[in-house]
């Protein structure tokens, strides 16, 4: 029964992540500026690199020899943490106003952390081939999208682990005040 309190939560969710998906399939360098932009100053700080933007392909890093665009946006992995933070929190309230103001919560979230996994998925991802571009020279490819669904993957399992172990201690504290 608690689940069915839950559902029309759940559907707003996935009407959501329905439409933001929908997006970006529309969507272009410019209209993800807000995923790529953040991702491209931290991965030039830790870089100690510059980049010049250009609309059609990306934040161009010269010296690293890297364009970090649309599919370096980190959208999937956004909406998908979403889905996640929004699904972990709504379970573990209540009050109706508390599980609607999960999910902007969690959208905020979710962005938040994608600013981080996103940069250091790149930052990982340069690093690993630079140190492999002699042995592993024609599957670099390989050995970047390796990464890529590594990191997420990582992240997305120690968010949820993260989240789920601190919304169940705060669930336990609440029962004993």
């Amino acid at each position: 029964m608690h689940t069915n309190k839950n559902i029309p939560y759940y559907l707003t969710v996935v009407g959501l992540f329905i439409i933001l998906k929908f997006c970006y399939t529309l969507a272009d360098n410019d209209d993800l500026s807000f995923l790529i932009k953040p991702t491209d100053k931290l991965v030039g700080l830790l870089m100690g690199s510059h980049s010049v933007y250009l609309s059609e392909s990306g934040y161009y890093h010269e010296n690293l020899n890297i364009i970090i665009d649309k599919s370096c946006a980190g959208f999937n992995f956004w909406v998908l943490c979403f889905l996640l933070l929004s699904y972990l929190t709504v379970r573990y309230f209540e009050k109706p106003l508390n599980k609607i103001l999960t999910i902007p919560t969690a959208l905020i979230g979710a962005y938040l952390l994608t600013i981080f996994v996103n940069t250091s998925r790149i930052f990982a991802s340069i690093v690993v081939q630079t140190q492999t571009k002699n042995i592993l020279q024609n599957h670099q490819h390989i050995l970047h999208e390796a990464i890529g669904i590594i990191t997420n993957l990582t992240f997305l399992i120690l968010a949820y682990m993260l989240i789920e172990k601190l919304l169940i201690h705060k669930q336990n504290n609440a029962k004993f005040s």
